[in-house]
């Protein structure tokens, strides 16, 4: 592959970018079948790019599981997996991959290989908070852009909500968070769902069928505390514009352990 200078944000495209021929997107539901994966090795069918992503297996099930005590041990330390997926795809030496690496590393994401790009539509995954001191985050990954951007939307088992986030410049900035008076108490030992619907600009997320949070594409931040930060202007930041487009996958942070199963897309 030819290499291209990274410039300073740019290293988003090979931390998260995984390159495939653009394909249209697929018009049935898109079930991830992990029936064939091997246990103990990382997926198939999805590409890990940050955190240690493994296939284990919870009873009958495979599953895929964010191991976050690797984090842990090297918190201190640039991830490896990302500086080396990043000379891979882009053939570089460059050594600002090295710079905004640690920043990259308290995010685990794993990009789903099957589509290439959703814009509209459901999509939906059944999660299992294991362990986590720091954090207990599961999260779906979405409108991942080329020069690295993304959003997620997440359950935190720390702090019993779900929120959006989204990531520019380097930088990850909540967007909005579900109701704080309305505290979502899962069992961890149990099953629970998370699933977002994309319509437009029109973003709502659900918990085990709840609706927990509602954002509109395109809309500039409202705060009480102050004048919001540059990056969560629409203007500012693409990645917070209608239409989404771009690829998804998992999202977790730092030394969250989940279980993820039953990630299914429903484009519209």
């Amino acid at each position: 592959m030819k290499a291209c200078r990274l410039s300073k944000y740019s290293l988003g495209a090979a931390a998260l970018l995984v390159i495939a021929p653009l394909r249209a997107a697929p018009v049935n539901d898109v079930k991830i079948d992990l029936s064939k994966e091997a246990v103990g090795k990382p997926p198939v069918t999805f590409e890990p790019m940050v955190g240690t992503w493994v296939v284990a297996q919870d009873g009958a099930d495979k599953v895929i599981m964010i191991d976050g005590r690797p984090w842990v041990a090297g918190k201190d330390n640039p991830t490896k997996l990302l500086v080396e997926s990043a000379r891979k795809l882009y053939g570089t030496s460059n050594e600002e991959l090295m710079d905004n690496a640690k920043q990259f590393a308290y995010y685990p994401v794993a990009v789903l290989k099957s589509i290439d790009t959703f814009s509209n539509g459901t999509i939906s995954m059944k999660f299992k908070t294991i362990s986590g001191d720091a954090d207990r985050c599961s999260g779906i990954l979405f409108n991942v852009k080329p020069n690295g951007d993304w959003l997620a939307v997440r359950y935190n088992d720390t702090e019993n909500n779900v929120a959006l986030w989204e990531f520019h410049n380097g930088l990850r900035r909540s967007v909005k968070f579900s109701d704080r008076a309305k505290k979502f108490m899962l069992d961890r030992s149990q099953w629970h769902e998370l699933k977002m619907t994309i319509d437009g600009a029109s973003l709502k997320t659900w918990l085990d069928g709840d609706l927990a949070l509602e954002y509109t594409l395109g809309a500039d931040p409202v705060s009480t505390r102050g004048t919001p930060n540059p990056d969560l202007f629409p203007s500012n930041n693409p990645v917070l514009r209608p239409p989404v487009a771009g690829q998804i996958g998992l999202w977790s942070k730092t030394d969250s352990t989940s279980y993820f199963k039953d990630y299914v897309v429903s484009p519209k």
